[in-house]
């Protein structure tokens, strides 16, 4: 085993000893070999001192991926509201209509104004006009099983009767101008009676219906 150990020693020194004298020697060799540590010793500075950068610049990469996105986000949004701001200002009429149809308080006297511009319209006398039973504000009075149906909606009513009086024609046509009111209404029952005095009928009608709001 000595001998072994001794006899591998002995050779690989002769090969060292061989390409240090080589190295000495040939100037091509000790160039070469320059160039090869140079360039390791350039590659491992590479690896250590550019890793970090790298890293970081593949951090901002994402950092500016995700704001882009963002960005891209926020854009279609501010899009969306222009065209929902543009769509706003076209039905802005429309909307106005809507808040007169279905107030979202009962408005009794907006009711009453359209009521008498139609019994002038038509050359009708109006003999009365009533509201009751509103709740503005809290749970609605309970209706029996004998009242009318609820509005669609789940809305709040106010309750009105108006009677008018005048020649038949007069009166169909008040009615025909009732049903197309900007104000919402719901005609639950319709009466017309008339009555003979000293040679000239007197036609009476009485409508009872409802009209929506929201409330609170």
């Amino acid at each position: 085993m000595a001998l072994g150990w001794r006899g591998s020693y002995s050779r690989y020194k002769e090969f060292f000893l061989n390409i240090t004298a080589l190295y000495k020697k040939k100037a091509e060799l000790r160039a070469f070999l320059e160039i090869i540590l140079s360039l390791s010793t350039i590659i491992i500075f590479l690896l250590f001192a550019l890793k970090p950068t790298v890293i970081t610049i593949v951090s901002l990469l994402q950092q500016i991926r995700e704001k882009q996105d963002t960005l891209s986000g926020l854009t279609q949004k501010v899009s969306d509201l222009q065209k929902a701001n543009n769509l706003l200002q076209q039905n802005r009429a429309s909307i106005q209509n809507v808040n007169i149809a279905v107030p979202s308080l009962a408005k009794p006297n907006i009711l009453a104004g359209q009521v008498l511009a139609l019994a002038a319209k038509n050359s009708v006398e109006i003999l009365g006009f009533s509201v009751n039973q509103i709740t503005l504000v809290g749970k609605s009075v309970t209706r029996s099983t004998s009242d009318f149906k609820p509005l669609p909606g789940n809305a709040k009513e106010m309750p009105f009767a108006v009677s008018i009086r005048g020649p038949y024609p007069n009166l169909i046509a008040f009615i025909k101008d009732f049903e197309n009111l900007r104000v919402s209404t719901k005609i639950d029952t319709l009466g017309i009676n008339s009555s003979s005095r000293e040679g000239s009928v007197t036609v009476v009608t009485v409508i009872s219906g409802r009209t929506p709001f929201l409330g609170d």
